[in-house]
């Protein structure tokens, strides 16, 4: 650089401290500014504001570096005013100066700085906006600033260079070829590093910056939103109040854009939406407002996506019903209504929108989070995390039968039926299926797996899960080549789990009834416990036969099974009573591992010849514990409506096919069981509550003497 470049006549002026020789020596300046301005030596008066910031501003002396300050504004004034062009090049030159005196260490200084700076801006406008990003970092640098005096003048330097801001974007929307001084993609970059901070004050400044770009570009930041959302939604869970209220407005006037630009691009849609899933699965119940809102943009994209799932069926529909001579595409272009040339291709053409794309791409990325959520300690996320769940199913029923992206769910959905917390396993079975119900044959590959996970869960599971692995299980088994894998599977968890297997055995057999075919159900669990347990575990069998026994006379669902039992003496079909006599040798083949349930078969079935027979066996059998226990469950069984109903019809209504012999036989077998009952009470029931428990019995025992004698 020339040392001589700015004589040193023109130095001692500005230095001198008489107002007279100051002016003087900035009108020199300005003489020598616009000789080589009009020489076009624009080097040279770069190198005169290098000049009066190595002999002024960096000056250590504060009367120095104010000299400096106001030598280069009128520097600036004279290349705006005269040279426009020369000036934009010059803008870095004239403002670096400036901002370097920000971080000065007097108060003063600073306070000179920001004055001078804010003049500048007057002075340039909208041109100053070149070095916005550098302005803008030192701005944030000293906002927190604690002088009163620099506070103010600082706040409205904010406020000026807000407007040239909002100036420059109104300009370049009136004339489009108008050159735009400022770059929103760089303060975009800017802004994006800065919301990484934790830091209060900085956090307002940002979030009043952010404010005023929205407004000046008429809501449409859209795509900028994967550069700011992420910093605005952790402001939710910022502690000063006014930080937190301005970034939830802030969310709630960027949610406003998605439904309007959400086809717009289908990479930011993604980029959003890992956003969005990235705070959902944050820890830490300071980022819970940043969970619940982040919900709702997932649920407001969902949202959208029916909406527009809606309206292509309505076209669809108005295509169907078109005259058939007109041809689709003239049909919808000459509709009265509007219809945008997305909605023809999608009819026509197979038209995917970029947020179909997006959701159908993201299904596996979403559904995880959410399902987790389900089961948050925090009412109002579980609730949003419900609506939303809710309404990715209702997405999918409207789909399922056109994209097969909601295969990939299934991993997430296997994941999370280990989950221990019981709204998010089940939620996940809900998922399973209906997957199963659209995408059975897809799935086969990974059922075997699926199975295992499922049989897990049941073994471990509440009663209200227990029915959802059944529903899940039961759609399985609705294929042939999986019925006896799922039996097999359900057999093996209840003999490993056996002081659960009652209560468990009990919801499974009952559900895998009202599910399946319930005759099946039964001949399958009978056969396999022959099969498998006969020679070494008669405890299990016997256990799960009285389970099958109570659900047999008492489920509406096993009506048709019992129907069949009871005619089997009555029935004049002989193909029929051949077929229906095979279903109780069937059943007593494993009914006799349990006596009373044997017994209760053959009662059911009017078989009272061998029931009898089984009944004075028990006179050969030494009275423990076991066999009055089993008594017991008989006399409970005896009980029920079904053998009352029964056995009084019978008695009352059949008396002309009743013989002397039969009669007699069930005269000797309820006096028998009556025996047992006493029995009964003196080991277990105090004997009021013995005659009120069983006055039906003593009842059924008097119809049977009356008919008898």
């Amino acid at each position: 650089m020339d040392d001589n470049v700015v004589p040193q006549q023109i130095i001692k002026l500005l230095q001198d401290k008489s107002q007279d020789k100051k002016q003087q020596g900035c009108q020199q300046l300005k003489s020598l500014v616009q000789s080589y301005a009009q020489s076009g030596k624009e080097l040279l008066i770069k190198q005169i504001i290098e000049t009066l910031k190595i002999k002024f501003t960096s000056s250590s002396q504060l009367y120095f570096k104010r000299q400096g300050m106001f030598a280069i504004q009128t520097v600036a004034e004279i290349l705006v005013k005269e040279f426009p062009q020369l000036a934009e090049r010059c803008v870095k030159d004239l403002t670096q100066p400036i901002l370097e005196c920000l971080n000065d260490k007097e108060d003063k200084a600073r306070q000179y700085a920001v004055e001078c700076l804010l003049q500048l801006t007057k002075t340039m406008k909208t041109m100053i906006l070149l070095n916005f990003n550098e302005i803008f970092d030192y701005q944030l640098g000293r906002s927190a600033e604690q002088e009163p005096q620099i506070v103010q003048a600082m706040f409205l330097l904010d406020q000026l260079l807000k407007t040239q801001v909002q100036t420059a974007v109104q300009e370049k929307s009136l004339d489009p070829g108008k050159q735009c001084y400022f770059n929103l993609n760089s303060i975009m970059s800017q802004l994006q590093n800065k919301l990484k901070t934790r830091v209060t004050y900085v956090r307002q400044f940002l979030l009043g910056w952010i404010k005023v770009l929205n407004q000046c570009h008429n809501n449409d930041l859209y795509i900028y939103f994967p550069m700011i959302l992420e910093g605005i939604f952790m402001m939710l869970g910022e502690s000063n109040k006014e930080v937190r209220n301005g970034a939830d407005l802030q969310a709630n006037e960027f949610l406003k854009q998605v439904e309007v630009k959400v086809n717009l691009d289908q990479r930011v849609n993604e980029q959003i939406i890992e956003i969005l899933l990235k705070i959902c699965q944050m820890k830490g119940n300071q980022n819970n407002y940043a969970k619940l809102n982040s919900l709702l943009w997932i649920f407001e994209y969902l949202r959208v996506f029916q909406q527009e799932l809606e309206e292509e069926q309505k076209n669809r529909l108005g295509i169907q019903n078109s005259p058939s001579h007109v041809k689709p595409d003239e049909y919808l272009r000459s509709n009265t209504s509007p219809i945008s040339k997305n909605q023809i291709q999608q009819y026509l053409g197979g038209f995917e929108s970029p947020l179909r794309k997006t959701i159908l791409n993201s299904l596996s990325q979403i559904l995880g989070p959410i399902l987790i959520l389900l089961s948050h300690e925090e009412e109002e996320i579980r609730k949003a995390a419900q609506k939303t769940n809710e309404l990715l199913l209702k997405v999918m029923e409207r789909v399922k039968n056109s994209s097969i992206e909601f295969i990939n769910i299934v991993p997430t959905i296997k994941e999370m039926l280990t989950d221990k917390k019981s709204n998010t396993a089940e939620s996940a079975l809900i998922w399973m299926k209906h997957l199963l119900e659209v995408y059975s044959e897809s799935l086969f590959p990974t059922i075997e797996d699926i199975l295992t996970k499922l049989i897990d869960k049941l073994a471990d599971s509440e009663f209200a899960i227990v029915q959802n692995i059944m529903d899940v299980l039961a759609n399985i088994s609705m294929h042939s080549q999986y019925f006896e894998i799922v039996i097999d599977k359900i057999l093996i968890m209840l003999r490993k789990n056996q002081e659960q297997s009652e209560k468990k055995g009990d919801q499974i057999f009952k559900k895998l009834c009202s599910l399946l075919n319930p005759q099946k159900v039964y001949f399958t669990i009978t056969a396999k416990l022959l099969e498998v347990y006969s020679q070494n575990d008669v405890i299990f069998i016997s256990n799960t036969v009285q389970i099958l026994t109570n659900l047999l006379i008492s489920e509406k669902e096993l009506q048709n099974l019992r129907n069949i039992l009871r005619n089997l003496k009555h029935e004049k079909d002989e193909k029929k009573r051949q077929h229906n006599q095979e279903i109780f040798e069937t059943l007593y083949r494993t009914f006799c591992y349990n006596s009373m349930s044997v017994i209760t078969l053959c009662l059911l079935s009017e078989e009272y010849d061998l029931a009898y027979k089984i009944i004075i066996s028990f006179s050969e059998v030494e009275v423990n514990e076991c066999i009055l226990s089993e008594i017991a469950q008989l006399i409970n069984v005896l009980e029920t409506p079904v053998f009352i109903c029964n056995i009084n019809n019978y008695l009352s209504f059949k008396v002309t096919i009743i013989r002397v012999r039969f009669s007699s036989i069930l005269n000797e077998m309820f006096v028998w069981l009556n025996d047992a009952i006493a029995i009964r009470s003196c080991f277990q029931y105090p004997e009021a509550k013995t005659q009120k428990r069983f006055k039906y019995l003593n009842i059924i025992l008097a119809i049977g003497q009356e008919n008898g004698n």
